[in-house]
């Protein structure tokens, strides 16, 4: 593989890799390729072949024309789509359907919606989350919103102080 695909190819393995909301270790223990070669793949280095790349697609039901892109993109339903393909086998199923991370959370399901086109407190976030069957201390999401400055507006509430009101940044 020349350079430049290899690194398209690495970026792109991970963004499948982080849109499953897992780390280096568990997508290699998903896939069946070492965790030396998916940090091999991510950083787009030498030392692994198409078939190692081949495992990562049959896992992930990709292929190698649409993992080549420039401006791949990641389905926001992936995770999911993956738990019901294998949903026959429980080690994976209960990777994949174990409560993600807070950032995976806003990223991938919260950013896809609309609630946050309109300013709103924590709690409204809160229940949004709950109803997707994830509990998530308002602190927590809280603090992960304030990191995501390029996507999320945060404002002080005109009339409840110390209170914060969270909007996606148009």
């Amino acid at each position: 593989m020349e350079n430049t695909a290899r690194n398209t190819v690495g970026k792109n393995v991970k963004k499948l890799r982080e849109a499953l909301d897992l780390s280096q270790l568990k997508f290699a223990e998903l896939t069946g390729v070492s965790r030396t070669t998916i940090v091999n793949i991510e950083g787009g280095k030498s030392g692994f072949n198409l078939s190692l790349i081949e495992k990562i697609l049959d896992f992930t039901v990709y292929n190698i024309e649409e993992l080549s892109k420039e401006n791949f993109k990641v389905r926001n339903d992936l995770r999911e789509e993956l738990a019901s393909r294998y949903k026959e086998n429980l080690s994976i199923y209960v990777i994949l359907n174990k409560k993600p991370t807070i950032r995976y959370a806003i990223v991938y399901k919260l950013l896809n919606t609309n609630l946050l086109d309109k300013p709103k407190e924590i709690n409204a976030i809160t229940k949004f989350f709950k109803k997707l069957g994830w509990l998530y201390l308002g602190t927590s999401i809280q603090n992960e919103l304030k990191k995501m400055e390029d996507e999320i507006l945060v404002q002080a509430h005109p009339t409840k102080k110390g209170t914060n009101l969270y909007s996606k940044k148009k």
